[in-house]
C-alpha cells in the first residue's frame, strides 16, 4: 500500500515542506551576509592602505619642505647675501647687477612670511583627502622655494663678480702707475718691473675675457697686487740705499772757518754772476777758495747765496771773500 501525505501536510518522514523552505532562505541569507562582509572587509583594508600611503607621502614631503625652507633661510642670512646687498652702483662694473639683486631681495622671503601657513603638523587622524591635498600644496611651495633660491644665488654671484671685475680693473690702473713711477728707481735691473709688466698683460686678458669668472678675477688681482708691492718695495729699498750712501760720503772741511759740507748726489754748483765761469765746489778736503772774478778783487763777494740739496734736505751757504761759509751742517 503506497505512502501518502496525511491531512496535516506532513510526508511519510514527518517533516513539513515549510521547514525545508525556511532552511533554504536562511542559508541564502547567510551566504549574502558572508559575501557582503567579505567585500566590506576588502574595502576597509584598501581604504586603510590608501590612508597609510597618503600619510607616508605627506611626511616625506614635509621633511623635504622643511629642509628647503631651512636652506632658504640660512642663505638669506648669510654673509654672502649681506655683503652683496651692501654693494653700491659705483663699486661694480655693471650697475644693473646691483639693481636686479635689489629687486630679488624685495620679492624673496622665507616660508614663514607667506600668507597661508603650511600645514606641517598633521597626524594620522587627518583624512586621506586632506593629507593628499596638503601634500600637493607643500610640493608646490618646495618647488617654488628652490626656484627662488636659485635665482637669488645667481643675482648675488652677478654682483660679486661685477665687483671683482671693477677691483681688477682698478688694480690694473694702479699697476701701470707703479710701472711708470718706478722707471729707473729699482736696484735689480728692472726685473721686478718686467714681472709686473707681464702680469699686467695677463690681467688685461682675463679682464676682457668673455669666460672670466669671479674666482679668476680675484686670483689675478691678488697676483697683480703682489707684483705691484714688489716694485714699490724695490723702489723703497733703492731710495734707502741712496740715502745711506749720501749720509756716509766723505765731507769737505773749510780750514779757515771749520764749516763742513757733505757732497750731494749731483754735486754743488754755484753760478758766478760777476765774472768768471760757473763754479763747482770740489769734493776734496782742505780749504775751499773761489776763483778770482773778472776784476781780480778777491775781497768782493762775487758769489750769490748758494742753495744745494743733500740727502733729501736743503742746505744753504754763501761766500765771504774767497771762502764758502755754510749756514748749517749739510
Amino acid at each position: 500500500m503506497e505512502k501518502s501525505e496525511n491531512s496535516t501536510g506532513k510526508n511519510s518522514t514527518g517533516k513539513s515542506s515549510g521547514s525545508r523552505r525556511r532552511f533554504i532562505i536562511i542559508a541564502a541569507l547567510v551566504l549574502v551576509v558572508a559575501v557582503v562582509s567579505s567585500g566590506g572587509l576588502q574595502w576597509h583594508h584598501h581604504s586603510v592602505q590608501e590612508h597609510d600611503r597618503a600619510f607616508a607621502s605627506y611626511k616625506a614631503v614635509v621633511r623635504s619642505y622643511e629642509a628647503q625652507d631651512g636652506e632658504y633661510r640660512k642663505y638669506l642670512a648669510s654673509d654672502e647675501v649681506k655683503s652683496a646687498s651692501a654693494v653700491t652702483d659705483n663699486q661694480v662694473s655693471d650697475a644693473k647687477t646691483v639693481q636686479i639683486l635689489a629687486k630679488s631681495m624685495q620679492t624673496v622671503k622665507p616660508a614663514s612670511g607667506m600668507t597661508t601657513v603650511a600645514k606641517t603638523n598633521l597626524t594620522g587622524d587627518a583624512s586621506t583627502s586632506e593629507l593628499k591635498k596638503v601634500t600637493e600644496t607643500l610640493k608646490a611651495r618646495t618647488s617654488k622655494m628652490k626656484s627662488k633660491l636659485k635665482i637669488l644665488k645667481r643675482d648675488v654671484l652677478a654682483v660679486t663678480t661685477s665687483k671683482a671685475h671693477k677691483l681688477l680693473s682698478d688694480a690694473i690702473g694702479n699697476g701701470y702707475k707703479a710701472l711708470a713711477d718706478s722707471e729707473g728707481k729699482v736696484p735689480d735691473g728692472d726685473q721686478t718691473r718686467n714681472d709686473l709688466a707681464k702680469d699686467l698683460d695677463s690681467a688685461k686678458n682675463i679682464l676682457n675675457g668673455k669666460k672670466s669668472v669671479f674666482k679668476a678675477f680675484a686670483n689675478v688681482k691678488a697676483d697683480l697686487d703682489a707684483k705691484v708691492k714688489a716694485v714699490n718695495d724695490a723702489v723703497s729699498a733703492k731710495a734707502q740705499a741712496d740715502a745711506k750712501a749720501v749720509a756716509s760720503a766723505p765731507s769737505m772741511v773749510d780750514s779757515g772757518y771749520g764749516a763742513t759740507a757733505r757732497r750731494g748726489g749731483n754735486g754743488y754748483r754755484a753760478p758766478s754772476q760777476n765774472g768768471g765761469s760757473n763754479y763747482c765746489a770740489p769734493s776734496g778736503g782742505g780749504g775751499t777758495t773761489a776763483p778770482k772774478g773778472g776784476n781780480g778783487d778777491s775781497s768782493v763777494n762775487r758769489h750769490p747765496a748758494w742753495v744745494g740739496t743733500t740727502d733729501g734736505s736743503d742746505g744753504e751757504a754763501h761766500w765771504e771773500g774767497d771762502h764758502l761759509i755754510g749756514h748749517q751742517d749739510f
